[in-house]
């Protein structure tokens, strides 16, 4: 058997660690200094580096940002923007964490420094919108985060000793429209006073020019595809809960694209990539690799529609009104390791397909047709899920934090505000 040596250290110095955890809060904390970090402090993407690129070029001195990764990687590229930035458990780094009074994260305290977050306020700017159940509303008995919300002592306190990050409840949290922010509520266990809808920062890049940069290949591939007249299928599928391959064909995906006349940039989640998924895939000719450590919203606009599953991703592309082909062939098996928060067939319009058969079908119908049959349904859950469509997320989010976290004023005149609804609790 192999052991993860970090983990294993990890889980040895766990006792230091909660009793530095529990000095941390015993710093003086400036609210004028936020740090910033995403994905377990391993990328610089997502809500958290639109944000923080945001208010870099807003050129604003007060607060100070400052961002924390495990990557020496990104902590040397930001430096060489003349940013600040810091590795999590560098001098420096410990420094910024132990003095900042407000901690911005896409989804747990770890995106910054767990251990050093006592006593600072936490903004949760999250992943996306959700179809699947997480955190508390994960209700899979054999799940590790069902047995630590809801199992029997031991397991609660077992689960706590390794993961007490998720645990936290975030002070502020922000959401697309008042019924992502109810899902919060059910996800995060926190009532709608904590939630603003403000949209997400990362899709403000949506209705600009702005985008993250994409690999010099995948750019002259794209070009390559739209000189040959071959629409581009973005294929995004999330990740498997201990499942790390593909649930499909590689091979075969490529020979459907091949008859359909239709190219594919595939793109893995990061968690697989991580695993390394994309190990030993032969290349294609319709088939595009994409960097998996990429933001998905910039490819967008460069391609004619998207493939997804079970991903929040879908919904930050529905922004952009172009189809989407639901492939789900792992449907039931997926159902049982992870539920769903709403019925699936209610939010996904557009065609689902379980089968290879089926997703050519799908791809050569969406080719000649586009997504005409489910324009009415298509606008119905965008609504659902988007209140704001326009470039102002990242306007919004920021003068939420300075309102409930630094300046503690009244909200902006011309930052629309959107009624939170009621959440039921049976």
């Amino acid at each position: 058997m192999v052991i993860d040596l970090k983990t294993l250290f990890g889980v040895l110095a766990r006792p230091l660690l909660f009793l530095i955890y529990f000095l941390s809060g015993f710093f003086p904390r400036n609210r004028h200094k936020l740090v910033f970090g995403s994905w377990s402090g391993h990328r610089y993407t997502d809500n958290t580096g639109a944000l923080f690129e945001y208010l870099i070029r807003e050129g604003n001195p007060k607060p100070s940002v400052v961002w924390i990764s495990r990557e020496s990687k990104i902590v040397r590229q930001l430096r060489e923007r003349g940013l600040s930035a810091f590795h999590a458990w560098s001098p420096g780094g410990l420094l910024a964490c132990l003095t900042a009074g407000i901690y911005v994260v896409d989804g747990l305290t770890k995106d910054i420094n767990h251990w050093t977050s006592r006593g600072a306020q936490r903004v949760l700017l999250r992943h996306g919108v959700g179809i699947k159940n997480v955190e508390r509303a994960i209700d899979s008995p054999s799940h590790h985060l069902y047995k630590l919300f809801h199992g029997n002592l031991f397991e609660k306190l077992f689960w706590r000793f390794l993961l007490p990050w998720h645990t936290i409840q975030p002070d502020f949290i922000i959401a697309t429209s008042p019924e992502h922010a109810r899902q919060a509520e059910v996800y995060y266990g926190v009532d709608s006073s904590r939630i603003e809808v403000t949209g997400f920062p990362r899709n403000d890049q949506l209705y600009t020019n702005m985008a993250d940069d994409i690999d010099a290949h995948v750019l002259h591939w794209l070009d390559e595809s739209r000189q040959a007249g071959l629409p581009v299928f973005l294929f995004l599928p999330t990740f498997r809960d201990n499942q790390p391959r593909l649930p499909f064909s590689w091979i075969e995906l490529n020979e459907i694209a091949q008859r359909v006349g239709v190219r594919i940039l595939f793109k893995l989640h990061y968690v697989d990539d991580r695993r390394g998924v994309a190990k030993g895939l032969p290349r294609q000719s319709h088939i595009c690799l994409a960097d998996a450590s990429i933001a998905p919203a910039s490819l967008f606009h460069k391609v004619d529609a998207l493939i997804s599953d079970y991903s929040s991703v879908i919904y930050d592309f529905m922004l952009t009104r172009k189809p989407i082909v639901f492939f789900v062939p792992d449907y039931e098996q997926y159902s049982l390791s992870r539920s769903f928060f709403y019925d699936y067939e209610t939010v996904t319009p557009g065609p689902k397909v379980t089968d290879m058969p089926g997703l050519e079908a799908a791809l050569r119908n969406v080719t000649e047709h586009g997504h005409s049959k489910w324009a009415a349904e298509y606008e119905r859950v965008l609504d659902k899920f988007h209140t704001f469509k326009d470039a102002g997320s990242c306007e919004r989010t920021y003068a939420e934090i300075l309102r409930r976290c630094i300046d503690r004023a009244e909200p902006s005149a011309h930052v629309e505000k959107a009624v939170l609804p009621q959440v039921r609790r049976d």
